[in-house]
């Protein structure tokens, strides 16, 4: 089943998936910190964003009218994780699933189609027999 589903892919359908996976990553992940520093910058009031590095965890805050609107924390390797090894496992199922020879009949039929084109345009060459006409021009001339 899945195998069948990814023989129809190419190239361009591989790395609009990846897109999409990354796209819909950074909606789900970082859109309640996106919302939150929306709704922050509409108030009238202070607020305050941080974003640090401590050990290799990425923590986020997003804080104003003196509460805490959003915060979130993640390792680096789990984010290294969570961005590039879906996509590696959906481009390696696609490379077993396609076969190498999915365009080979178009390929071919492609091919044959040149040579009859090379063959159309080349000349004919063949053995023309002038001694019959010569001889008979000659004839002519010797005869009057």
């Amino acid at each position: 089943m899945i195998g069948s589903f990814f023989r129809r892919w190419r190239p361009k359908h591989l790395l609009l998936a990846w897109f999409l996976y990354w796209a819909g990553l950074v909606i789900v992940k970082l859109g309640p910190a996106m919302l939150a520093a929306w709704r922050m910058s509409q108030h009238e009031s202070s607020g305050n964003a941080n974003l640090s590095v401590n050990d290799g965890i990425i923590s986020a805050t997003i804080s104003g009218s003196g509460r805490t609107m959003w915060s979130g924390s993640i390792s680096f390797t789990h984010l290294v994780l969570l961005v590039a090894i879906p996509p590696l496992v959906l481009w390696i199922v696609w490379l077993l699933g396609t076969s190498r020879t999915n365009n080979a009949g178009q390929i071919e039929r492609k091919n044959r189609m040149e040579q009859r084109e090379l063959k159309a345009t080349e000349p004919r060459i063949g053995i023309i027999d002038t001694s019959s006409s010569s001889t008979s021009k000659r004839r002519a001339r010797e005869e009057s």
